[in-house]
């Protein structure tokens, strides 16, 4: 199995984005993130594959592709432009890490060739905030930036308790003023 990782961190200190992602097989539209509340910080998780973000899964093979992984990464680092919190919060992003990568399963071994690659995006955010209490919803303004994208299975951890939704292109829009 082949990996390649490209990767940009706007944090040197910033999480490692593969230890903190959570666990889900390979479905195209289909992303997950994770969203954990502690004092006046949030992270997020975000995992995503390749195909949602850029349109292809194999390893960028020229300099259009090259462009397409930059403009992603970049798009990518600014979570609070994907996903939107209200302003009162008083929100801004502490550390953005987002890597992309690339595994190639298996190798033909009359021609070499990769027989099936899968890329995915992975992204770690620290967000802090000044008020916390008015941090009631998310708008999930990931879903127009990237047309491919459908649903991401959202797991929220506050107070010690994880709750479940899932966040779609029809309703993008995360309520968390009953779980506070």
């Amino acid at each position: 199995m082949k990996c390649v990782v490209l990767a940009l961190s706007l944090c040197p200190a910033a999480l490692a984005a593969q230890d903190s992602q959570l666990e889900t097989p390979h479905q195209h539209g289909v992303g997950t993130l994770g969203i954990t509340f502690s004092g006046a910080e949030f992270t997020l998780s975000l995992v995503v594959p390749g195909i949602d973000i850029i349109g292809f899964e194999r390893p960028a093979a020229n300099d259009d592709d090259r462009a397409m992984v930059a403009i992603a990464i970049s798009d990518l680092s600014k979570p609070l432009e994907l996903f939107i919190v209200p302003t009162e919060a008083g929100c801004f992003t502490a550390s953005a890490n987002v890597t992309l990568t690339s595994e190639s399963s298996e190798e033909t071994p009359e021609t070499g060739e990769q027989t099936s690659t899968h890329s995915e995006f992975q992204a770690d955010y620290a967000i802090q905030c000044q008020d916390m209490e008015a941090l009631d919803t998310i708008e999930f303004a990931y879903f127009d930036r990237f047309e491919s994208t459908d649903k991401l299975k959202v797991q929220v951890e506050l107070a010690g308790l994880m709750h479940k939704f899932d966040v779609t292109r029809a309703t993008p829009l995360l309520d968390m003023s009953g779980l506070q």
